[in-house]
């Protein structure tokens, strides 16, 4: 665009000063740019205290309270659940009312359940505050919230977007070792309090940060530098009679079935093994340092030929991973789940959203991907419960991992039925 810029300000006979002025008010960076660090530092928080980081917790709250693995599961389940039945809505208030004020809601119940969950004492209680406040706040604002507000911004370079928005769940699997640590030192209930406060202290700044093109703020010219509009746009209803919602749907919730388990059983898996719980943390933060260049390269991958192959490549990788882990064990077998199933575990995450966004458009983004939720939740609440329940009859985590290489597997049928709907059309850089 600047370069348009300087060369109609040459055909219309601007004067130098004119064209000096222009290149001193152009933004430096693309406003959606700062939309997408914004984003990615709220997925930090997400990835550090829930996605990762409730693996951390996990084994500390049951040896403290005598809970079973088979009671906190039904949690994490129930909490899923929530999250699939309050989806749709959410995503439509995302597309009505912008992702800025679902943000500032989510942070402020989500670091609210945090400094709660310090004071439980009883299941009832830890349900109600964890389902409600966390995962509540998650799902209204640290959820789709960020995702929908770059989907507005980028086309061309969307799934790159995405990839560099999502690098946040890595840097907060990277901080896991560290919140291990301060379990380890002060106790799970001062982790948790100081959670809720570092979730208020760095989710609400950023929550101004984001806003759609033409908002307030001159973005509407730097919107124009990143994203080339396109004509296609299906309504909810439109995307609900295709194919293509359908199989996306299934694939997403194939996928996180699979890793949504992984993340968070990893921790007490290698406990089981021998390890303390910080040398535990230390091999997840691994996984999610070595993720965070598939998150972006495969995302980078994905804008320049079919996300579909991309997908199903990255498929085919964590499924050896997950059975070199298990079948090798010992430091080879880590060796191989680090090196294989990390970088493309993170490269599927931005690649799904990216594809509902070229098929579907930007316009009912948060709505339609809300619309899929209820059907994601089937996987992500059987996750919890279908490892935990192997846990408990067998005695360990092993077997059910075994069983995650299988379904990831099966994965690749979604994959394959994902066709292209009627009218869609791509934009790649």
């Amino acid at each position: 665009m600047s370069a348009e810029e300087d060369a109609r300000l040459e055909r219309t006979g601007a004067t130098s000063s004119a064209a000096s002025a222009w290149r001193l008010r152009r933004p430096a960076i693309s406003y959606g740019w700062w939309v997408v660090l914004a984003g990615t530092a709220l997925s930090t928080l997400v990835g550090v205290f829930s996605y990762y980081g409730m693996g951390i917790f996990f084994n500390a709250i049951r040896d403290d309270l005598g809970w079973s693995a088979a009671a906190l599961g039904v949690a994490l389940a129930l909490a899923r659940i929530q999250g699939g039945v309050l989806a749709p809505i959410v995503g439509l208030a995302i597309d009505r009312y912008g992702s800025r004020r679902l943000i500032l809601l989510g942070v402020l119940m989500t670091g609210s359940g945090f400094v709660l969950l310090g004071q439980t004492t009883s299941i009832v209680y830890f349900y109600v505050v964890f389902i409600v406040l966390v995962q509540g706040g998650i799902s209204a604002g640290m959820g789709n919230a960020p995702s929908a507000a770059v989907v507005h911004w980028f086309t061309a370079r969307r799934a790159t977007a995405l990839g560099v928005l999502n690098l946040g769940i890595s840097l907060g699997g990277i901080l896991a070792k560290p919140l291990a640590e301060v379990v380890v030192a002060f106790g799970w209930r001062t982790a948790f309090v100081l959670a809720g406060v570092i979730v208020w202290v760095v989710g609400l700044p950023l929550a101004f940060v984001i806003r759609r093109p033409g908002d307030s703020g001159g973005t509407a010219r730097a919107a124009r530098a990143t994203r080339s509009d396109t004509a296609l746009e299906y309504s909810p209803m439109e995307a609900l009679r295709t194919l293509a919602f359908w199989s996306i749907a299934w694939m997403f919730a194939a996928r996180h079935f699979v890793t949504g388990s992984v993340a968070l059983f990893l921790v007490p898996l290698l406990q089981e093994r021998g390890m303390s719980l910080t040398d535990a943390a230390t091999v997840l933060s691994l996984m999610a340092f070595i993720g965070m260049p598939g998150r972006v390269g495969f995302a980078w991958l994905g804008d320049r030929m079919d996300k579909r192959a991309v997908i199903a490549l990255c498929l085919v990788f964590q499924s050896a991973g997950l059975i070199l882990f298990t079948a090798l064990g010992g430091t080879i077998g880590i060796v191989c789940f680090l090196v294989l199933y990390s970088p493309t575990y993170s490269g599927v995450l931005p690649l799904i959203p990216a594809i509902q966004a070229d098929y579907f458009g930007a316009k009912w983004f948060a709505t339609i991907a809300g619309m899929m939720a209820p059907i994601t939740t089937i996987s992500v609440v059987s996750g919890p419960l279908f490892v935990t329940a192997i846990r408990d009859l067998r005695g360990s985590f092993e077997p059910a991992f075994v069983a995650l290489a299988m379904v990831n597997v099966l994965a690749l049928v979604f994959v394959a039925l994902v066709r292209v709907p009627r009218g869609a059309a791509f934009a790649r850089a």
